[in-house]
């Protein structure tokens, strides 16, 4: 195993959704606050975005990722790359179709028949 392969593969890993989800944290948090009530509950669903796009990205890397003596760099770092947009896409399609579900509920309540 070539570990700074491995090392530079798990920074891009945890880099990336964290990106991702800090670019969404402002426009989540206001909606989640227009659907949470309770006391830190958006802070809370948030945070846990953090945790799982972060951890579930690793996990994709840990399992797939190529950190063999001899692979070519840019090999791994295609298919580190892969694999955390893969990551990031998926934890943002959960988060949104779970919020999106949430809204229509609300609008449905409403009379909005959006």
């Amino acid at each position: 195993m070539n570990t700074a392969l491995f090392l530079l593969s798990l920074l891009i890993a945890a880099a990336g959704p964290l990106l991702a989800i800090t670019y969404l944290k402002p426009i989540l948090i206001k909606v989640l606050h227009s659907l949470c009530n309770a006391e830190g509950g958006a802070e809370f669903w948030v945070r846990s975005a953090y945790v799982l796009a972060v951890c579930g990205t690793l996990l994709l890397m840990l399992t797939f990722g190529e950190f063999n003596e001899g692979t070519p760099v840019v090999d791994t770092l295609r298919r580190a790359l892969w694999l955390v947009f893969a990551g990031v896409f998926t934890s943002v399609a959960v988060i949104s179709r779970q919020v999106w579900g949430q809204v229509r509920i609300m609008l449905n309540q409403n009379g909005d028949p959006s």
